[in-house]
């Protein structure tokens, strides 16, 4: 039975793949994206058991943690980056399932973000955007603001093509990111930064600089899960 599942979890991802790379777009919308949930068997993006998006057992593995965390910008974090959060987020990113979006908000059902601002997903470099077909950060903030009843933007771009910041260091991810962003357009009143794990705070810092030489206030920032630099004792931002 283990086998069977793991057999038709590994089919599913591999038509969900195709079928992704044949419709997305710069463009791509998550109801598009959601599309591959009604045509594709449902795996559990942790253990990959057919069934549900994240099973039960899974699901009560990553339990919410919401804090208040301080990286020159002082925002919230739902859970701790560990394995399981892990393995969701990258399923979420790089496997194509845009609906896990909605789970990654759950999650976040207790940080608090004040009414009335807007949400802006930190960005992806264009070779993501092309790899995906749509940028992670952006998606959750549009999922999140539908579910609070908030604005969300599209506002950020890379000016310019930055390193992987994985196993960069806090200061060579700061010097990695430094001037790489601009903001496109400028919404109205305050804005929160959204991006799915947030590591030294380089990317927020960077974002909230871009914004403020654009004349927006940012109040703060919500990340999915938190981690530690590994070698300042992170991970991704």
């Amino acid at each position: 039975m283990g086998d069977d599942c793991a057999s038709d979890s590994r089919l599913a991802h591999r038509y969900r793949v195709v079928l992704h790379s044949a419709i997305r777009s710069d463009r791509f919308e998550s109801h598009n994206a959601c599309m591959l949930d009604l045509l594709l068997p449902t795996t559990c993006a942790i253990c990959r058991r057919v069934g549900a998006p994240v099973c039960k057992p899974c699901l009560a593995g990553l339990t919410p943690q919401p804090r208040r965390v301080d990286r020159g910008i002082i925002g919230w974090a739902a859970i701790d980056y560990g394995d399981a959060a892990a393995r969701l987020i990258n399923v979420f990113k790089e496997q194509g399932r845009t609906g896990l979006a909605t789970v990654l908000c759950q999650l976040a059902e207790h940080c608090e973000i004040p009414k009335g601002v807007t949400l802006v997903g930190l960005p992806s470099s264009a070779r993501s955007i092309r790899q995906r077909g749509y940028v992670p950060a952006v998606l959750i903030a549009k999922t999140l603001a539908r579910s609070r009843g908030l604005e969300s933007q599209d506002l950020m771009r890379f000016a310019n093509s930055v390193q992987d910041q994985a196993g960069l260091s806090r200061e060579q991810r700061a010097k990695n990111l430094e001037g790489s962003m601009r903001v496109r357009g400028k919404p109205d009143g305050v804005v929160w930064l959204v991006d799915d794990v947030v590591t030294t705070g380089a990317s927020m810092r960077e974002a909230a600089r871009a914004l403020a030489e654009a004349g927006c206030t940012v109040g703060g920032f919500l990340a999915i899960a938190e981690t530690v630099a590994k070698n300042d004792e992170g991970s991704t931002n």
